[in-house]
């Protein structure tokens, strides 16, 4: 990857700028997204040249890494949340003889100068394979840092298949990217309190990112009418048959989905109590009530962000671990819990399902355009026909491998049925 200093604009009236970088590959191919991200970075009058060669360094020095990689700088679009992370890693890491590696504000704004790149590239119409959030990047950093600072390393081993982005399959890597049953269900008793156990279970019921998740409403209108916070003797009896159209903003863009009535019904009846007590602590402290458009409350009548969220699921195996098995002698197993994993989980089952049904479960992959269609609903991605090959392969490793051969995915009922063992439903 080269980085060459252009002063063909210093007379331009858009621009009036001398010492623009340009962003090649090696053979000179011009890298044409990384080149017209920077031009529009130097063509902002409140950035200053100085800026823009920051802007420039970074990017430069993450396309670097990507070539040094071996997976070529121009395969930028390719990349995604694992071998980001392996960036922040190598970032993170301290200088020779040094016992720190960089501060997290100077990591944290790297980071964030390449989500911008690749913020950009997507409004832009480049699609790429980075599905993340930028308030993620925080806690990434955090998580590296550490990683980087005791030197942790993980043994893997390559699976018989290779990822969307072309680099092989690292079997422990996959694992500790998936949820199964058997850990969600054992998860949902170490959640310290039900506001958590519901959004887990909407997660691995729907796919929703987070983000998506935190936007469900309390009392619904206009397209989300149909969020109707019931009380138990007033929930609708064909609720449990029919779904709900549920619309929200997610990475720029209007998406609905349908809710199962069935998931809302049970929502109603274990939760909706408890959040109109919350909402009072919240009035104590604000003044007014808490927005109709926000469904989730902490105990203390918190509105539950993403911070609150990932901690929260981040804790499970440690209190898992401290707690040993549950009385029926099931125990977590899993390494990690995060809302990712749900989705990613879901995901899978949804997939694998479909292959079971279609009598296609371990045989090689063949596209599948309603498959793929299917997916692209349940992710919300734009294009996903590698993340459906990448999701065949996994289903067929897994079920190989008796992971997953024992699960049934009945639509809300395999998502739904621990949680309402807590509730007496």
């Amino acid at each position: 990857m080269r980085l060459v200093t252009g002063n063909g604009l210093a007379l331009h009236p858009g621009y009036e700028r001398d010492g623009i970088p340009v962003f090649f590959e090696d053979d000179h191919t011009l890298i044409e997204p990384a080149t017209a991200w920077i031009l529009k970075i130097a063509k902002l009058k409140s950035r200053s040249q100085n800026t823009t060669r920051k802007y420039a360094g970074i990017l430069a020095r993450y396309l670097q890494w990507l070539d040094d990689c071996g997976y070529g700088a121009n395969a930028w679009a390719t990349i995604d949340e694992d071998i980001f992370d392996e960036y922040l890693l190598h970032i993170s890491k301290p200088a020779d003889g040094a016992m720190f590696g960089p501060a997290h504000g100077t990591l944290l704004d790297y980071a964030s100068r390449i989500y911008g790149f690749y913020k950009w590239a997507q409004a832009r119409g480049y699609q790429h394979a980075l599905d993340i959030e930028e308030e993620d990047l925080a806690i990434k950093i955090g998580e590296q840092s550490l990683l980087a600072h005791i030197g942790m390393k993980v043994n893997v081993t390559k699976l018989d298949f290779n990822l969307p982005t072309g680099r092989p399959a690292l079997y422990q890597q996959e694992l500790d990217k998936f949820v199964n049953q058997q850990d969600y269900e054992v998860a949902l008793h170490f959640l310290d309190d039900i506001v958590y156990r519901i959004m887990a279970v909407i997660i691995r019921i729907t796919a929703l990112r987070p983000k998506d998740l935190l936007q469900l409403p309390y009392r619904g209108s206009q397209q989300n009418s149909g969020f109707v916070p019931y009380d138990v003797d007033q929930i609708p009896k064909d609720l449990h048959t029919r779904n709900m159209n549920y619309t929200f903003e997610s990475k720029g863009k209007i998406r609905s989905i349908n809710f199962p009535g069935k998931l809302w019904a049970v929502i109603c009846k274990s939760y909706i109590p408890l959040r109109r007590e919350r909402a009072l602590l919240y009035a104590k402290v604000h003044g007014v009530s808490p927005p109709n458009s926000k469904l989730f409350l902490t105990p203390d009548g918190l509105v539950v962000n993403y911070a609150i969220l990932y901690y929260h699921f981040s804790r499970v195996p440690e209190l898992a671990k401290a707690a040993g098995p549950l009385n029926d002698g099931r125990s977590f197993q899993g390494r990690k819990f995060s809302a990712r994993m749900l989705r990613h989980s879901c995901a899978t089952y949804f997939v694998y399902e479909a292959l079971k049904r279609k009598n296609m479960l371990g045989r090689s992959f063949v596209y599948d355009a309603a498959l793929d269609d299917e997916l692209r609903k349940l992710m919300g991605h734009t294009d996903v026909r590698t993340t459906l090959e990448y999701y065949v392969h996994l289903a067929n490793r897994f079920a190989h491998d008796d992971l997953i051969a024992d699960l049934q995915r009945s639509e809300v009922d395999v998502g739904l049925n621990e949680f309402l063992k807590h509730i007496d439903y």
